[in-house]
């Protein structure tokens, strides 16, 4: 399910240009505001796939993008914002994180960011899209893919760009990672997943972005994709986010429409 937030601001206000660590930072407020002992277990731990011992990853299972803004100007590590309205998606197949984050969101009232106020004006559930075996999708933030590689005797992250042949592979696996958590470690009945960025797009654009979170530089795609295959497989994507890093605000994708 997919919630949207909108605020209006009177006045244009600025905030870092990179503020996905500020929402994430927000998220967890409103949980902690309507309960604490949930809000700490997503923070700290997790969900993970239990029945396998190796497995160590841990996913939140949320997804959240940029505000956004039709009166929008980037000054350097700044953005400004309105005057006009300002919209914030989020997006989550757990019921348990929706209705805290809910809960939350309403008895806050409004968004804090550093010293700028965002107050709300309205909540509403969006209409999920119809899934298809190939379906079209726009970025609304980064999507991240990686490897694991060594370097100077210690394991880092290597970023894989819209290009890599790897990059869809890397997408895939995580999906169904994700899958198996949503459905108690059963499988999907089809993991078919091929993802293809838009050429023609990535002919004229870099077709990345860099957003700085936290201190690192993470690297992600940004450019039109269709995915063929499982529509279990790309509805998870949907709703989680595709690719890695979902719960800090990269991953999150809008199907386009027929015709679009």
């Amino acid at each position: 399910m997919r919630i949207s937030i909108h605020m209006r601001l009177s006045n244009a206000v600025t905030i870092p240009l990179n503020h996905s660590y500020y929402l994430t930072g927000i998220i967890y407020r409103f949980l902690e505001t309507s309960d604490s002992t949930y809000s700490e277990f997503l923070h700290e731990t997790g969900y993970s796939l239990d029945s396998d011992p190796n497995e160590h990853r841990r996913f939140k299972l949320f997804v959240f993008s940029p505000l956004r803004a039709k009166e929008r100007r980037i000054y350097g590590s700044s953005i400004s914002m309105g005057p006009g309205p300002v919209e914030w998606r989020i997006s989550s197949p757990v019921k348990e994180f929706l209705g805290n984050f809910a809960l939350g969101l309403m008895s806050m009232g409004g968004l804090q960011i550093g010293h700028t106020s965002l107050p709300i004006v309205r909540i509403e559930t969006l209409d999920s899209p119809a899934i298809l075996e190939e379906t079209h999708f726009t970025c609304l933030s980064p999507i991240v893919a990686s490897v694991t590689e060594s370097m100077n005797g210690a394991r880092v992250a290597r970023y894989l760009l819209p290009n890599d042949p790897l990059f869809g592979e890397r997408v895939r696996l995580n999906l169904i990672s994700k899958y198996f958590i949503l459905n108690q470690g059963k499988p999907p009945s089809d993991d078919r997943f091929e993802m293809t960025f838009d050429s023609h797009y990535l002919s004229r654009q870099r077709g990345t972005k860099l957003i700085n979170f936290k201190g690192t530089n993470i690297v992600g795609a940004f450019a039109p994709f269709k995915v063929r295959g499982s529509k279990e497989l790309i509805e998870t994507g949907y709703e989680c986010g595709f690719g890695e890093k979902n719960s800090s605000g990269f991953g999150m994708c809008e199907a386009m429409r027929k015709g679009k």
